[in-house]
């Protein structure tokens, strides 16, 4: 009896499989033909956001998770940015896994960075136990000239046939400084774990979020613009406190603004 009643368990579990493997094959359908419905739409949204001044810089200036990311002195230049774009290969029927993805970033003309346009591919892995990351290749980008001193490259071409150790102190540092630039970001490629950019699959996935909901975000940075405005407004004629007062030392730091989901 228990026997009975054990291989009809198996037999429904197996039945449960197969139904997973059917709806995830669905699911897949539905996504590729999800991205084939909407490329064109982007298409087209993609020319009209060219003529919103500094569209790409309200989304990534004013987004907390970005700025994690990225170094304090990548954001003057990110104010030339004036596209990003996703695009799926899967769409041109050129993809070895439909979720793969490539993010073009283009600056415009400037006296502080080159006019470039950059596009770097992102390729989906799934291992043996089904579980998925993204890798990439190096992609060549013109830094800013302000920030030529922290080039990772420049820095180890310095030192081209030479032992790492000769490397001086202040390059060193500079080295480092550079490696958490946002530009450092385009030689990342997921398959040299704390020899490159950090966390540059998820600097992707968040640029692909980005991307996919750009309209909701920038109005979200406006408001969040305008409140820093406004913050700024009613503290004119305010008194300077500067008086000594030991427990200042104690307080705790402003809290940093909530999140964008």
């Amino acid at each position: 009896m228990a026997e009975d009643e054990g291989k009809k368990l198996q037999a429904s579990l197996d039945k449960l499989a197969d139904w997973e493997k059917n709806m995830n094959d669905v699911e897949k359908e539905v996504e590729i033909h999800r991205m084939k419905e909407t490329q064109p739409m982007y298409e087209k949204r993609r020319s009209i956001l060219k003529t919103i001044p500094k569209f790409w810089y309200i989304v990534l200036a004013e987004n907390d998770d970005f700025a994690d990311y990225i170094s304090p002195e990548d954001l003057k230049f990110l104010e030339y940015i004036d596209d990003i774009y996703v695009h799926y290969p899967i769409v041109d029927g050129e993809a070895d896994n439909f979720r793969d993805f490539d993010i073009t970033i283009s600056f415009g003309k400037s006296k502080l960075i080159p006019q470039q346009e950059i596009t770097k591919k992102f390729r989906t892995i799934v291992k043996e136990d089904g579980e998925e990351s993204i890798t990439s290749e190096p992609v060549d980008i013109q830094w800013p000239k302000e920030l030529s001193k922290i080039n990772p490259i420049t820095i180890k071409e310095k030192y081209q046939g030479k032992d790492k150790k000769e490397m001086s102190a202040k390059d060193k540092m500079n080295y480092r400084l550079g490696m958490k630039s946002f530009f450092s970001w385009f030689r990342w490629t997921g398959k040299k774990p704390g020899k490159e950019f950090r966390n540059g699959d998820e600097v992707a996935n968040l640029l692909v979020d980005l991307f996919l909901n750009g309209v909701k975000f920038y109005i979200l940075g406006l408001n969040e613009s305008e409140g820093d405005d406004e913050e700024l407004d009613s503290s004119e004629g305010e008194e300077l406190d500067i008086s000594d007062d030991d427990d200042d030392d104690n307080e705790e730091p402003a809290a940093k603004r909530a999140k964008t989901e």
